[in-house]
């Protein structure tokens, strides 16, 4: 988001992990992101500092609210991962070998918390683009697309597919503000 600017830049390990801790990072910078809640800087910005698909989001031309989603209609979404194709089979696949496969050798604390509580633990972040105002220059198609939290999606989409996700889940809504 806003192209992660360096001077608002937290602390890396070697390895490219984020090292200094959200609650020491969050007030030095906030002012900076004003219309961005603590909850969605934590998992988007802070933690996925300069690793997002979509840095180039403005914050200021956004607005976030907290919204309730029926979880059969998850299917609406789209995702990057399978590049916006208008086939969730392909997102609840790839839940299902991450929550099934992948837990069973190798372990997935994320697939077990959604499996043991039917949501995930952090909304995800969507953005409304039913208006197609990125489709343009960013060939994002016209209607909602995920931009944080592709694995809880993923995960969350098989478990919905299974009857295993409450009716219910809660995602961070991006809204274009009013010019």
């Amino acid at each position: 988001m806003d192209n992660y600017p360096d001077h608002l830049s937290p602390e890396f390990d070697e390895t490219g992990g984020v090292v200094t801790p959200f609650e020491e990072w969050w007030p030095r910078v906030r002012d900076a992101f004003p219309h961005v809640p603590a909850e969605v800087a934590r998992d988007w910005l802070h933690r996925h500092w300069r690793h997002s698909n979509y840095d180039w989001l403005a914050s200021a031309d956004y607005r976030f609210t907290r919204v309730e989603w029926a979880t059969n209609d998850l299917r609406s979404i789209r995702t990057s991962w399978n590049n916006f194709a208008d086939r969730p089979e392909d997102v609840i696949d790839q839940g299902g070998y991450l929550a099934e496969r992948h837990r069973a050798v190798y372990g997935n604390d994320l697939a077990e918390y959604m499996i043991e509580n039917g949501t995930w633990p952090v909304p995800p972040v969507i953005l409304d683009n039913r208006d197609g105002h990125v489709h343009k220059r960013y060939r994002l198609p016209s209607t909602y697309v995920l931009v944080e939290g592709h694995r809880r999606f993923e995960i969350g989409s098989y478990l919905a597919s299974t009857g295993l996700m409450v009716p219910q889940v809660h995602f961070w809504m991006m809204t274009r503000a009013a010019s």
